[in-house]
């Protein structure tokens, strides 16, 4: 089974006995897992390629789970009723794709107890559309793996972050000590080294040096983050 990490992440944050939409589901992995570990009830998987979604579907029927799982062939929430689960897991894809999945059905989605997301990349619109959207962040972690993955749990609740930056790096994972969450924070201050870089090179330098401050007050506060 690929991606057993991810895997095991994911139905980390899934309580006990819970109905699962897995949404972008692939192979059916994560649904196929929790059924197994009695951890998911009953799952939904939801998947927009032909391919995935036949593996999918020859995976339930070999691990003799038919009763339990269900796959569908379609894009985002659209093959999913409303309070047809409490737990949806979006992962694997860009978090402005899974903004626009969750937006696209809003009501669909606000009607979901908990949200399992792991962003690859956009994790700052991501957190801003959640939390305008009556979701509160709950967890946030970082799985070091074959590169680093972050994790984004949310249930319905408000939340209020205390400054503009915490959409960026969180208002859970803020708090954390992780070796994960230090090299998340050096993987971002190296991104913004690069774009440091290329600005120097600029031709208009009177833009470039107000773009050039605004980069240099993020490393800033990307580094305040570092444990010492």
């Amino acid at each position: 089974m690929k991606n057993k990490k991810r895997i095991e992440k994911a139905i980390e944050y899934i309580p006990q006995g819970s109905t699962v939409a897995d949404i972008g589901c692939d192979h059916c992995y994560v649904l196929i897992k929790g059924v197994l570990e009695n951890k998911i009830k009953k799952g939904i998987g939801i998947e927009v390629v032909p391919g995935p979604y036949q593996q999918g579907k020859n995976n339930i029927k070999e691990n003799n789970l038919e009763e339990y799982l269900d796959i569908r062939l379609g894009s985002g929430l659209k093959p999913l009723h409303k309070d047809e689960a409490e737990i949806c897991v979006i992962g694997g894809m860009g978090g402005q794709l899974i903004k626009y999945i969750l937006e696209e059905d809003l009501e669909k989605a606000q009607a979901l107890k908990r949200l399992v997301l792991q962003p690859m990349g956009s994790e700052r619109e991501l957190r801003k559309f959640l939390i305008n959207n009556g979701w509160k962040i709950i967890e946030e972690d970082i799985l070091v793996s074959d590169r680093l993955y972050l994790y984004i749990v949310a249930e319905r609740g408000e939340q209020n972050l205390e400054n503009d930056f915490f959409y960026e790096i969180g208002p859970v994972l803020t708090k954390k000590k992780s070796e994960g969450k230090d090299k998340y924070i050096l993987e971002k201050i190296e991104k913004l080294n690069k774009i440091k870089t290329e600005l120097y090179k600029a031709n208009d330098q009177e833009t470039a040096q107000k773009e050039l401050l605004k980069i240099e007050n993020k490393i800033k506060l990307w580094s305040n983050e570092l444990e010492d």
